[in-house]
């Protein structure tokens, strides 16, 4: 089977899904992109060539070449990652006019953001193209999936078809870097680590993080080391968040790293903190990858999809900093109780290997 895999942007989880494709032998396999170095997020490698070289189609206009080997090469199958691009949605308006089969990839749509009445309008008419097209929806999550049910769709249209990690490294072969990362964020004998990270947005909430920080009793957080990964807008409001609560030597903010160091903060900590207000997805995935529970809030797509609440982790309620202290302060005083989550963590992970969501898609498109 030849698989048009065509998504804007190259990023670390889809390449691992792509790589597992790629390497069954199930499908030959061309991979798609609009954008040759995503600068916002810092990555270093090449993502865009790393499973296999690359074809690019234009960001900002109308490339008919792309558009083209789409329309022409009627014995392939296509995969489009969202419709963010002016080409993915001509190629979706177009295999609508002509009937013709597909498969389109969605995240949660975040349907509060303020697009404007045109937008929302354009939006609209697509979810209808969509919902009478060929298409077969894999949504990221259960929560897209029911977003999607309750518009309509047909729930045989519709496969859960998550965010993969890689899962072939055992969390061992990060804990032997224990001692510099104790050095490097200062954790002594007693304390207790905590990771985050993403784009530091509104959305993603870190403040309620920093505010569950500042409201643990004393004791408690004096033992607290916190670090959280990224770069974005609110960095400046979360470092002055973080100086007015005195929390300075237990908040470390650090931009983009190589997924590699980052996940070795993940697999030393005790617990992973994935805040977020709203995620499609998001990084609750990495604390489980790494053996660590993880504390997410419940609009979190990740979050909601894989924590059972006391057995890999906690949910908390949305802007709850108070729900969240508490479950710290849970975690920090029954941190035996870690051990048995930690394993049920990364067990949760081995469920949704690369391999297996392989199949899945397979199965559907064959």
């Amino acid at each position: 089977m030849k698989l048009n895999f065509i998504q804007d942007i190259a990023s670390p989880h889809n390449n691992v899904f792509a790589e597992a494709l790629h390497k069954s032998g199930k499908v030959d396999l061309n991979l798609w992109y609009c954008i040759q170095n995503a600068e916002k997020y810092g990555w270093k490698e090449d993502l865009n060539n790393k499973v296999k070289p690359a074809l690019f189609y234009k960001q900002n206009s109308v490339d008919l070449q792309f558009l083209r080997h789409c329309l022409t090469k009627t014995d392939e199958k296509f995969l489009i990652v969202g419709w963010q691009n002016i080409n993915t949605r001509i190629l979706i308006f177009l295999f609508f006019i002509l009937r013709r089969p597909y498969a389109v990839w969605f995240d949660y749509p975040h349907d509060e953001d303020n697009r404007g009445w045109l937008k929302n309008k354009v939006r609209a008419v697509y979810y209808k193209m969509l919902k009478w097209s060929r298409a077969h929806v894999f949504c990221v999550g259960k929560i897209t999936v029911e977003y999607f049910k309750n518009k309509g769709f047909n729930l045989n249209r519709l496969t859960n078809l998550p965010i993969f990690v890689d899962v072939s490294k055992s969390p061992e072969d990060y804990k032997k870097y224990q001692k510099d990362i104790y050095k490097n964020y200062n954790v002594q004998k007693g304390d207790f680590l905590i990771s985050a990270g993403s784009r530091l947005v509104y959305e993603k909430g870190f403040d309620i993080l920093i505010d569950a920080i500042a409201n643990l009793p004393s004791d408690i957080q004096k033992h607290v080391r916190c670090v959280i990964v990224g770069k974005g807008e609110e960095l400046k409001n979360l470092k002055d968040q973080i100086q007015k609560n005195n929390l300075t030597k237990n908040l470390f903010m650090e931009g983009w790293m190589d997924f590699e160091e980052f996940s070795c903060i993940i697999a030393n900590s005790h617990v992973f903190i994935h805040s977020a207000r709203f995620d499609a997805f998001g990084a609750t995935i990495f604390g489980h990858m790494f053996a660590v529970p993880v504390l997410g809030n419940v609009n979190a797509g990740a979050a909601y999809d894989r924590i059972v609440d006391g057995e890999n982790g906690y949910l908390f309620e949305c802007d709850s900093s108070t729900q969240l202290s508490t479950l710290i302060a849970k975690c920090f005083n029954e941190r035996d109780s870690l051990k048995d989550m930690s394993v049920k963590a990364r067990e949760t992970a081995l469920k949704f290997s690369p391999e297996k969501g392989v199949d899945i898609l397979m199965k559907e498109l064959s």
